[in-house]
């Protein structure tokens, strides 16, 4: 897995030093073709949904990266036995109502992302702060016998598989069947990828959250 990520950050790097950027580009066909493509007024909104794939891309490799790096910074910390975490009875109903409305947030944006702002990393930024605000309100030692036992790390790893799975076959040019405009059947590709983006994210940051707090014991 960390040699995919590597590998994937090389290219993304290097991938701009072999575009040949001599002589001008026809920018009105251009824009023409990708207002009749997308269906949507908004030319700017045309432009997000034909790069939004490339830009997904990019941030589940940059986020992969960040996990590996608070791996390796936090590998030779030894944790400690006990977490202390809120115990004011209103600070722990405000974090979980937090977590609820972090969570609902979580799947509209992975849902309907693209639609309007928003789509899987900031689903997965809002499914974090969710299980982030579960461990700060006390929850610590629950959400890590979870992890451990149904074996999260997996699940992540397989939703970076799957995503990078549907990326190689819209590339490939296989369609699937879009939905009126509007719906969150119309955006295609999208919307599988997003959950999975969402997902990554959201298990990464968990996993992330939890190392830190393991390795502080304070919260």
């Amino acid at each position: 897995m960390k040699v995919l990520v590597l590998l994937a950050a090389a290219v993304l790097v290097l991938a701009p030093l072999t575009l040949n950027v001599q002589g001008g580009i026809a920018t009105a066909p251009l824009l023409r073709a990708l207002a009749e493509q997308s269906g949507v007024p908004n030319v700017v909104s045309g432009v997000i949904l034909q790069t939004r794939l490339y830009d997904t891309i990019a941030e589940v490799v940059a986020f992969s990266l960040a996990s590996l790096g608070v791996d390796w910074l936090l590998r030779g910390v030894p944790p400690r036995r006990e977490v202390r975490g809120v115990e004011d009875p209103v600070s722990v109903a405000l974090c979980r109502l937090g977590a609820t409305v972090a969570a609902l947030v979580a799947v509209e944006l992975a849902l309907r992302g693209h639609l309007s702002p928003g789509g899987g990393f900031a689903s997965g930024v809002a499914g974090g702060t969710a299980m982030g605000l579960l461990v700060l309100s006390g929850s610590a030692s629950q959400t890590e016998a979870f992890y451990a036992r149904w074996a999260i790390a997996r699940w992540e790893k397989g939703a970076v598989l799957g995503f990078l799975v549907l990326a190689f076959l819209s590339l490939a040019g296989i369609v699937l069947p879009l939905g009126p405009f509007g719906s969150v059947a119309s955006g295609g590709w999208i919307v599988p990828l997003n959950i999975l983006m969402a997902l990554k994210v959201t298990l990464g940051s968990w996993a992330i959250v939890q190392k830190f707090v393991r390795s502080q014991g304070l919260l």
